[in-house]
Order: structure tokens, then sequence, then C-alpha cells
């Protein structure tokens, strides 16, 4: 029977020994963790960039449609103010004072020997401000509005100064339906100002006349 000796015995034991060395294996192991960790610490990272760079996209995009958003209302607010002011300019248009129904009714009026040699219209306009009545609960606010003042004034001549016709002229007038719904008793035609000297008529010299002026100021009328 032959007998086998190897020589390689006590190697082969401590090379098996060292292989299952605890130690040695705990170090791969760890070493296999940190790698795994260095991975997913990469690829967080990765994810960051990648993320970082979507952000900004998106925040870019958003600035690009908070300024269409800004210039739309903008706009917006702009056609709401410019449609305002239409409507006041077509309230204006439809409600403003009508001269042509004032001169029809001066024809209707006219008595012999006036001459009327200038008729003039003035309007004014205030700006009336916003104001409040009452308080607590019943707190009302009274939006502002623009205040028409219209004026009328007429100088004529009257060729029977001793006969007085500037003033049945002026009787007349506030007399007529027409003036009278427009001005009411109290803001009938005054006399303004004072009677000139009696002129001779430079086309007939045998006739004389005085100047006077007729004034009346019209009801105020208010638009908001």
């Amino acid at each position: 029977m032959a007998i086998r000796i190897n020589l390689l015995a006590e190697a082969q034991v401590a090379e098996e020994t060292r292989r299952k060395n605890p130690i040695k294996l705990a170090i791969w192991i760890g070493s296999f963790l940190v790698a795994v960790v260095l991975l997913y610490m990469l690829k967080l990272q990765l994810d960051i960039v990648f993320s970082r760079k979507t952000y900004y996209a998106i925040e870019q995009s958003w600035k690009e449609n908070n300024d269409k958003y800004k210039e739309v209302t903008n706009n917006i607010a702009k056609t709401v103010d410019m449609d305002k002011k239409l409507e006041a300019l077509d309230r204006l248009s439809t409600n403003r004072f009508y001269w042509a129904p004032v001169l029809n009714a001066l024809q209707q009026t006219m008595i012999k020997n006036i001459q009327v040699i200038r008729v003039t219209g003035e309007q004014q306009y205030s700006k009336e401000a916003a104001r409040t009545t009452g308080a607590g609960a019943n707190k009302v606010t009274i939006p502002g509005g623009i205040v028409e003042q219209t004026s009328l004034f007429i100088d004529a001549k009257d060729y029977d100064p001793n006969a007085q016709n500037y003033d049945k002229f002026k009787e007349t007038l506030s007399n007529y339906s027409f003036f009278v719904k427009l001005l009411g008793l109290h803001n009938a035609f005054i006399l303004g100002g004072t009677l000139s000297a009696p002129t001779a008529d430079p086309t007939d010299p045998s006739k004389l006349f005085v100047v006077f002026r007729l004034a009346s100021h019209f009801t105020e009328v208010r638009r908001e």
C-alpha cells in the first residue's frame, strides 16, 4: 500500500484559515456597501443636477408666462379704462346741451324794435370729488362727477328805448315755455350790466338805439 505525504498540508491549512478569516470578510462586505453608497450618492447628485435643470426650465417658463399674464392684465385694465371713457363720451354726446333748440326758441320770441346783434353761449365744467354720507353700516359713498354749467348771453339793440322794449324782450324770453322748462322761474333772463347811451344808427341817423345785454344761467347738470 502506497503512502502519500502532502508536503503542502500546512500551507494549505494556513491558506484555508486565511480565507475563512471573518475580518477580511467584513472588509469585503464593508467595501461593497461603501461602493453601493457611493453609487447611490452619485445617482442622487445626477438626480439633483437633472432636477435643477428642470426647475430652471420651469422657472423660466413661469417667468415668461407671468410676463405674458401681466401684459394681458394690463391690456385688460387699459381696455376697461378705455371702455369707461368711451361710455362717458357716449353719455356726453347723447346728453350734452344742444344749442340748436335755443336758437330756434330765440327766433320764436323776437319782438318789434329789438335787433339781436350777438348770442354767446358759455359752458364750464367743474370736477366734483367723491364724498361719503352717514357712518358705520349706513355709510354711503357718492361717486364724484362733472358738473356742467351753461350760460346764455344775448346782446341786442332797442330801437325804442322809451317804450322799454328791452324789458318786454326779457319778459318774453323768461315766459317762453322752452326757457321755462330749462330755466325755471328762478333762473330767468336778467338784464346784465347797464344800458348804453342812446346812439344814432349809422344807416339812419334819425333812429336812436341803446345796447343792452340779457343773461341767463341754466340749471346745473351733473355728469357722472
